[in-house]
């Protein structure tokens, strides 16, 4: 059996790098630092003020809705309308315009200032869903109206 061929291929130090060609003046090569980045996770409460202000638009319209139709059916069967009758409408009214318009308009907003393009495209589909609701409730100049006889 013939001897074993010795290796001519050293491994080379790996901390060291590369050899300078022989002859050339080499200075001490400086080693980069690596300091580690600590990664902070996601931000939680923008989450948490989207599952509210969807929660206020969804359950405040329903509830104000109910409200509003319920105290109308209630004035149509009245033989007297009294002026707080119309105010507790008109209230209700101001209570389902606010969830329905204001809220979805402040989380729009909110989501456009902290740059979350997501939230705030559904915040503003959830606007015009709500402004389209209302308008087949009534016009806006009819809604006015409504709040400004009753309060006014």
């Amino acid at each position: 059996m013939s001897p074993k061929k010795k290796n001519p291929r050293t491994p080379r130090d790996r901390r060291t790098g590369p050899q300078a060609p022989r002859g050339t003046a080499t200075a001490p090569a400086a080693r980069p630092t690596r300091t580690p980045v600590a990664v902070d996770e996601p931000a939680r409460w923008p989450v948490v003020v989207w599952c509210l202000l969807t929660a206020a638009w969804i359950g405040g319209s329903l509830v104000f809705f109910v409200l509003y139709l319920a105290e109308g059916f209630a004035l149509l069967n009245a033989a007297e309308i009294t002026d707080t009758a119309r105010r507790a409408t008109a209230w209700y009214l101001v209570g389902l315009l606010v969830c329905a318009l204001v809220v979805p308009l402040a989380g729009a907003v909110a989501a456009t200032v902290l740059r979350r393009k997501v939230a705030a495209v559904m915040f503003g589909l959830a606007l015009l869903l709500s402004a389209a609701l209302m308008y087949s409730l009534a016009s806006p100049a009819d809604l006015v109206s409504a709040i400004g006889g009753a309060l006014g």
